[in-house]
């Protein structure tokens, strides 16, 4: 399938240069690659080793700080491959990962998919489900989820509602459709809007049972009060926008 060579990869550092080192190191071996946009949120110190040249990266340089929907919008400008992929920068990669997602992605005919996430310790991430309900405040800080949510399953994915942020691959045409990001949210619920938009139009979002990336999440809505009231401002826009119908 000569198309798993024919992908954009987006990343964008929030002062994390020397964080994402390792995952454009990860990226020199993944010969799907065709171009990395890289965007530069705020001003930081950018030391390049010399193998960095060796990657097809395209630099964008914020003036101002710009959230996570708008700073993706912006890099799917420069995209002219047939997929779409977004990365954290404190993403890594086993080889051959985006091709074998692609791959996958195809076979199976879904529209948005990830892989598994695990952590450092190989322990699996919670990074698949269910859209929110008016609960949802509540069950995430007090009960914190544990069991992952799906529609249907097969040997090869999960079919299920939303899938995170933090590694997300589509086909250039399904984002154009989607209109990417909804950049109302600035640092939560774009994953979740963008999969609940695709639902809407009978699209299909899935994670892969057996590929899999590695993902340290820092969790700063839980310790920082900043982040967690941009978890809470977006959760109510999210509820505004995507109003949960009651049967009575």
């Amino acid at each position: 399938m000569k198309d798993v060579n024919d992908i954009t990869v987006s990343i964008v550092s929030h002062g994390q240069f020397n964080i994402l080192l390792p995952l454009l190191s990860d990226l020199r071996d993944c010969k799907s690659l065709k171009k990395i946009i890289l965007t530069i949120n705020i001003k930081e110190e950018i030391v390049k080793p010399k193998w960095i040249r060796d990657l097809p990266i395209f630099w964008i340089y914020n003036k101002s700080v710009k959230g996570f929907g708008s700073n993706h919008n912006n890099a799917f400008k420069f995209c002219k491959t047939k997929y779409f992929c977004v990365l954290n920068p404190d993403i890594r990669l086993e080889k051959n990962v985006l091709a074998d997602l692609i791959f996958l992605k195809e076979n199976e005919k879904v529209n948005i998919i990830g892989p598994s996430i695990i952590n450092v310790k190989k322990i699996r991430s919670l990074n698949s489900r269910k859209f929110p309900g008016l609960l949802f405040l509540l069950t995430r800080i007090f009960m914190r989820p544990k069991e992952e949510f799906f529609h249907k399953e097969n040997d090869n994915i999960l079919l299920t509602d939303w899938i995170g942020g933090m590694f997300l691959v589509f086909s250039r045409k399904d984002y154009l459709t989607l209109d990417g990001f909804d950049t109302d949210y600035f640092l939560y619920f774009e994953d979740v809007d963008i999969c609940k938009r695709a639902n809407e139009l009978g699209f299909k979002v899935a994670q892969s049972k057996h590929i899999v990336a590695i993902h340290d999440a820092q969790r700063r809505s839980y310790s920082n009060l900043l982040y967690f009231m941009y978890h809470i401002k977006s959760y109510f826009l999210y509820l505004i926008k995507h109003p949960i119908k009651l049967n009575f």
